[in-house]
């Protein structure tokens, strides 16, 4: 049974979005969407939980990660309830919520916070970075203060405690979907074909962003006479793409490089091509929201501005130090330029779990799990 939550709607709009109790529920956004045909209700669902004060049925609802947020909605809603928006805003509010520390709630909502966390980390990552020269002066002072088997282990705690928080929060997901989920999958255990049907069909979609494409193929849509190669789509696909390959470029590196041998270069041609696309990718979404070419890029929250920047910076000061190491120009500058990018790179490792770069984990589970709800395979 769902309990009633009075303040639940000023909670929301605290993570960044209007007043939605504007909506009078007559329907126009879940018959505008164009991902609504498989769930009749979906936006506008969400939006009768929120003014409902339906926390756990809001927070246990897949549909919040299964919109990618193209905004026809919230252009067409005639009460300008802002749906789109207000799904984007619970969003922010679930990786709160499954994020068990606090401290995404805290960076969401005060933008202050969000700043002096970002700065501390920032500096602290700096401070470890002076470790790898054990005889600068930096490097003493904190050998002084921590034993060397200290500095060199703290790493490991760092991703072993992520590793855990990472866990909880999707621990906190799945058991509020096996709650409240409408469609009783604790009762129906899932065979070994569904399961595997519901993985193809992520993994494709993970691939191919099919259900996203849907948003942009109305005849009176925006983006839909605009070439494919700078639909909205195609940019999150790029910015994804090139990410994974630039992680798969810097694992294969560290496994393989020696400086003695050409072993290492396939890697680095990945991370050359990889790199590219992510920058391709963050220069267009950072272009769209800029110049707000539709509805929804009219509004920008501190998390998107940070996610963007930070993708942008970590690729361009990557390039620097390509051209750098290439040239064999080992200056003050490029070690500044090496220092920053290393430093933004692990932000947005480090800060995954409680910033928006959580939806990375928190959409596949949810499609997973709308796929294995799905019809059961014909015979």
């Amino acid at each position: 049974m769902s309990v009633l939550n009075p303040g639940l709607a000023k909670e929301i709009q605290s993570y960044g979005t209007v007043d939605f109790s504007a909506c009078y529920s007559c329907g126009n956004c879940t018959a505008i969407c164009e991902l609504s045909d498989e769930n009749g209700f979906f936006p506008r669902n969400l939006i009768r939980y929120g003014m409902l004060g339906l926390k756990d049925k809001l927070l246990s609802s897949k549909e919040i990660w299964l919109c990618y947020g193209c905004g026809e909605c919230s252009e067409t809603c005639p009460r300008e309830a802002e749906p789109g928006d207000y799904v984007a805003a619970l969003r922010r509010y679930a990786i709160a919520h499954h994020e068990p520390t606090g401290l995404t709630k805290l960076m969401f909502r005060k933008p202050f916070a969000f700043v002096a966390i970002t700065l501390v980390l920032a500096l602290f990552l700096f401070f470890l970075l002076m470790t790898l020269k054990p005889d600068h002066e930096v490097a003493r002072w904190i050998f002084d203060l921590l034993p060397f088997d200290a500095v060199h282990d703290l790493g490991l705690y760092i991703f072993i405690f992520l590793g855990i928080i990472t866990a909880l929060g999707l621990f906190k997901m799945l058991r509020g979907i096996r709650k409240h989920d409408t469609g009783k999958v604790k009762d129906r255990p899932a065979g070994v074909a569904k399961i595997w049907r519901a993985t193809v069909k992520t993994v494709n979609e993970i691939i191919t962003m099919n259900r996203y494409k849907e948003c942009d193929r109305q005849d009176d849509a925006y983006w839909a006479p605009k070439p494919w190669f700078i639909k909205p789509w195609f940019v999150h696909w790029m910015i994804m793409m090139g990410f994974l390959g630039l992680l798969l470029a810097t694992i294969l590196d560290f496994i393989f490089k020696d400086p003695a041998t050409d072993i290492w270069l396939p890697s680095r041609i990945l991370g050359t091509v990889t790199g590219l696309m992510m920058m391709y990718g963050a220069s267009l979404a950072i272009y769209y929201r800029l110049t707000k070419p539709t509805h929804f890029y009219t509004r920008s929250s501190l998390a998107d501005w940070f996610f963007l920047v930070f993708i942008w910076l970590a690729g361009f000061t990557g390039f620097w130090l390509e051209a750098a190491v290439t040239f064999d120009a080992d200056t003050v500058t490029n070690q500044v330029v090496f220092i920053i990018h290393t430093v933004i790179s692990m932000e947005l490792v480090l800060l995954l779990i409680f910033s928006k770069f959580a939806h990375a984990i928190y959409r596949p589970v949810a499609l997973f799990l709308h796929y294995l709800q799905g019809p059961d395979p014909q015979a």
